[in-house]
């Protein structure tokens, strides 16, 4: 077995200090000379024809320094994919939901910026507006888009087999219909931007986004500037899951009244703006049909998914796409047919939120699963062993999987719940296991490719300093990377310094999202650092008179393999150089590297069929819920979440055991009392101590179970598990409230209300 010296070790973030007391600088503490404040002024309606916007009164106000409306940049779009978007920066002719932006103002103080905004007055025509995706369908519904016939943003059909064969075989076919709502990403620092434009006409925008590098290239489009003349940093960011991996028009207005005002000017969202206009999860319908065969295996698998897409494009399309390839990936499914649309309504549009797409149709799987372990009566465990995926098999829609710990997730899991003697729990106490599959890496061609790169720069005093693109949303992805570089140089963790998040002074990677930040990030760190190292020992070679291939390095030392005590330090060797000028360089020649990483394993997928290997990881894990259920109140109480999870190698156990209850605890609120309340495009709990959020006294015991698989290519056999920890909870306590009181609720979230209503229904039947 490899030793290691760095990685595998719980390691505190490297940040933890600045965090803790205060020092960390998130966006709202940024303040300039000569700073301005900005805000916009936005729509009161859900539907209507712009004829005029007057902002006389508003330029009046004291304090203004500027006014701007679509007809200051009316091509300026916004979406995380461009060709796509449809989503105007500032609204021109037609607003779309209540917060549709239509103005912006940069003063002198937020109160006057403000002020000047609900003086801005709009002569606007109202239209018939539609708020639910299955009315948005009708025939006689409002048109929301002109080029959009039927309100339908997109659809996708797929077919893996033949499934009408699957299902003619299956000895018994099993329908149901699942439901999830819209749930907000409540992030503890509302979105914001602050930009500078210089007198060379150069931008700095301060972003808390998690993709610098394609926001400059967004940027870049929408105010027709070469990217040589952007710059986006992103401070600390307080939480992203998702939502601030597209552009908004936050940014570009911002970055709009910076450069007419030729000042600095800050525009952050309040915690209002925020619930009722940045991108939501994406609420779904999912009817889901699955033929088996008497002893339990699955013959064939077909759903349908109805997505409610909101007023614009974003990643509907995609989402729900991801949500589809679910149903043939965690499961050893024969033949799987895919039908899906995504429809325009009049509210918020939606986003990205960690798991993408996954929560939905994992509950959806999760719960029907069970549904039909019961009628086959068959253990839930022993079904999903039944039919799990394992390590080499290529899957029915051409997922290739690499490594897989599902059986023993499913194994380590049942046992730590002990979930044999289930039968003995008290009265009202019920268990339920959920799986999931979840990619690791994101799909190749997103944003031009599938890549991420990295600089290492080795000083002479044996320290590092590690350039990556990847930025650190909150996750601790910049530990993790320098535990690796600080393992293959040899050195240990306290001495690598991470620079991240400024596009000024980084290579380029994709940003925080999709489960890539540890696989691509890190195999760039690990390949960046394989370079330096091998400089670092070229030159202690020469040294210790010794060929490279006889040398190893740890804990600052690069030693001869055999003679252990034969050795240099890092800094030794980083201050030494072999060349004739060494006279002109006393600090020793730098030692510095870089490397990109392509992603070579997955693959664009067939344009017809949709057939291929999107990632090139994936992961796998169960979760097991124990619930209370009061049967007076409704209200159910999570006791304790067991969640075995397939982690490849445990970079930092530490950061991934936080991960795990950081998602366990989002995976509550989606399963039990989240959701967004809307009556005619109006949120109706746009704040936090509405929207019933659940809080650290909520959270329930959590046991984390690290399951080294050790896939074949990532860094050290390494996954990304920023996701995964969140997408089967719900499936599991859904199942476990069924078993603890013998109720079905197919629908997000089961408040105490649906609870109460279905022991009512049981008790009628």
């Amino acid at each position: 077995m490899t030793k290691f010296f760095e990685i595998g070790k719980p390691t505190p973030r490297l940040d933890a200090i600045e965090q803790v007391t205060g020092k960390a600088q998130y966006l709202p503490d940024l303040k300039f000379p000569n700073m301005l404040y900005g805000a916009i002024s936005r729509s009161k309606v859900a539907h209507g024809r712009i004829h005029n916007i007057d902002t006389h009164k508003a330029e009046r106000v004291p304090g203004v320094k500027a006014v701007i409306t679509s007809s200051d940049f009316s091509t300026a779009r916004v979406g995380f994919f461009m060709e796509m978007a449809n989503k105007e920066c500032l609204v021109s002719d037609r607003v779309r939901f209540i917060g549709d932006d239509i103005a912006a103002i940069a003063a002198e103080t937020q109160e006057s910026a403000e002020e000047a905004c609900s003086l801005i007055e709009v002569d606007l025509e109202p239209l018939p507006s539609v708020f639910d995706p299955e009315e948005a369908l009708k025939e006689n519904a409002p048109l929301i888009h002109e080029d959009s016939p039927g309100n339908i943003a997109g659809e996708i059909h797929k077919e893996f087999g033949d499934v009408a064969a699957g299902f003619a075989a299956s000895d018994q076919v099993f329908e149901s219909t699942y439901r999830t709502n819209a749930v907000a990403h409540c992030c503890l620092e509302t979105r914001g931007a602050l930009a500078i434009v210089d007198a060379h006409g150069r931008l700095t925008i301060w972003s808390s986004t998690q993709i610098p590098h394609v926001l400059r290239e967004i940027l870049s489009m929408t105010l027709n500037l070469p990217v040589g003349k952007i710059r986006v940093r992103k401070e600390y960011v307080g939480g992203g899951f998702g939502s601030r991996q597209s552009s908004d028009p936050n940014d570009i207005i911002c970055a709009l009244l910076a450069k007419k005002t030729k000042r600095p000017v800050r525009l952050i969202k309040s915690r209002f703006e925020e619930f009722t206009t940045d991108r939501a999860r994406y609420p779904m319908i999912m009817t889901l049909k699955t033929g088996m065969s008497v002893d339990g295996h699955i013959r064939a698998r077909q759903v349908n998914i109805l997505t409610d897409a909101g007023a614009y494009h974003d990643q509907g399309i995609m989402i729900t796409s991801h949500a589809l390839g679910r149903i043939s990936n965690c499961y050893r499914v024969p033949c799987a047919k895919l039908d899906a649309k995504v429809v325009f309504t009049n509210k918020v549009y939606g986003g990205a939120f960690r798991g993408y797409g996954n929560p939905q149709i994992t509950f959806a799987i999760e719960s029907q699963m069970d549904e039909i372990a019961e009628q086959l009566n068959i253990d839930p465990l022993d079904l999903r062993l039944k039919n799990a995926c394992h390590e080499g098999d290529l899957t029915v829609s051409g997922a290739r999987i690499t490594s897989c710990g599902l059986t023993e997730s499913l194994t380590r899991g049942a046992s730590a719940a002990n979930w044999k003697n289930k039968g003995l729990r008290k009265q009202k106490r019920g268990i339920g296991m959920a799986c999931f599959v979840h990619s690791g890496g994101g799909s190749a061609g997103a944003h031009g490719g599938n890549f991420s790169s990295a600089f290492i720069k080795v000083e002479y005093d044996g320290s590092v300093d590690l350039m990556t693109g990847v930025p650190d949303a909150g996750q601790g992805s910049s530990t993790a990377l320098a535990l690796i570089a600080a393992e293959v140089i040899g050195i240990p963790v306290a001495n690598v310094r991470v620079h991240s998040g400024d596009t000024g002074i980084v290579p380029v990677a994709l940003g925080a999202r999709g489960s890539r930040e540890t696989f691509l990030g890190g195999n760039a760190v690990k390949l960046a650092a394989e370079d330096a190292r091998h400089q670092l020992y070229t030159r202690a070679a020469a040294i210790l008179d010794t060929t490279v291939d006889k040398l190893a390095s740890a804990h600052g030392k690069i030693f001869i393999k055999s003679q252990p005590s034969k050795f240099i330090t890092v800094a030794q060797a980083a201050s030494k150089t072999m060349h004739e000028y060494a006279a002109a360089f006393p600090m020793g020649v730098p030692v510095i590297a870089s490397a990109c990483y392509t992603d070579p394993i997955s693959e664009m997928a067939d344009r017809t069929t949709g057939y291929g290997n999107l990632c090139p990881t994936y992961a796998f894990g169960t979760q097991v819920a124990e619930v209370e259920v009061d049967t007076d109140t409704g209200q159910v109480t999570v006791l304790h979440v067991i969640a075995a999870q397939d982690v490849g190698k445990a970079i930092n156990p530490m950061a991934i055991e936080g991960q795990l209850e950081g998602s366990i605890s989002q995976g509550i609120g989606f399963a039990l009392t989240e959701q967004i309340i809307w009556e005619n495009g109006v949120v109706r709990n746009p704040k936090l101590s509405a929207y019933n959020l659940p809080t650290p006294l909520d959270h329930s015991k959590v046991t984390s179970i690290l399951i080294e698989t050790n896939d074949p290519a990532g860094p050290f056999g390494a996954k990304g598990i920023g996701e995964a920890g969140l997408i089967p909870t719900a499936g599991a306590i859904a199942n476990a409230i069924y078993d603890a009181v013998g109720v079905r609720i197919r629908e997000l979230p089961i408040t105490a209300d649906k609870v109460l209503d279905a022991l009512e229904k049981n008790q009628q039947q």
